[in-house]
C-alpha cells in the first residue's frame, strides 16, 4: 500500500481525503495522546527540558520509558508517512486533468495540514 502511496497510483481524491487529511489525523491524534501521557508523567517539565537536562537510562521509570519509545517512534512514522503521502498526492495530483485549480489547491493543503500536524505533536 505505501508503495501505490508513494507512486500516486490512488486518484486525487482518495489520496488527498483518506490518506492525506484522515490517515495525518490519525498519527497526529495517536502522537499527541502519547505526549499527553508523556508530560503528564514528567510533572510539569518540558520535553525538550527534561530530555536535554533529566533522562537517563538508569534507574528509568519503565512507563515512562514506555512511552518515550512509543512516543519517538510514532513520530519517526509520521516523517515516514508524511514524506511518502507529500511525493503520492504530487505525484497524483500531476496526473489530475480536470482542474488545475483543485491540483494546485491539494498540494498546497497537504503541506499546510504536514506542517500542523507536526506543530501539534512537537
Amino acid at each position: 500500500m505505501f508503495s501505490k502511496i508513494l507512486h500516486g497510483q490512488f486518484e486525487l481524491k482518495t489520496m488527498f481525503w483518506k490518506y492525506g487529511v484522515w490517515g495525518m489525523f490519525l498519527l497526529t491524534f495517536i502522537t499527541y495522546l502519547l505526549r499527553i501521557f508523556l508530560v503528564h508523567q514528567l510533572k510539569g517539565m518540558t520535553l525538550t527540558y527534561y530530555y536535554i537536562n533529566v533522562f537517563s537510562f538508569i534507574n528509568m521509570n519503565n512507563l515512562i520509558l514506555f512511552l518515550t519509545i512509543s512516543y519517538f517512534t510514532l513520530f519517526a512514522a509520521m516523517v515516514f508517512y508524511a514524506v511518502i503521502l507529500t511525493l503520492g498526492i504530487f505525484r497524483s495530483s500531476a496526473e489530475y486533468d480536470k482542474s488545475t485549480w483543485l491540483r494546485q489547491m491539494a498540494r498546497i493543503f497537504i503541506l499546510v495540514i504536514i506542517f500542523f500536524a507536526f506543530k501539534t505533536v512537537l
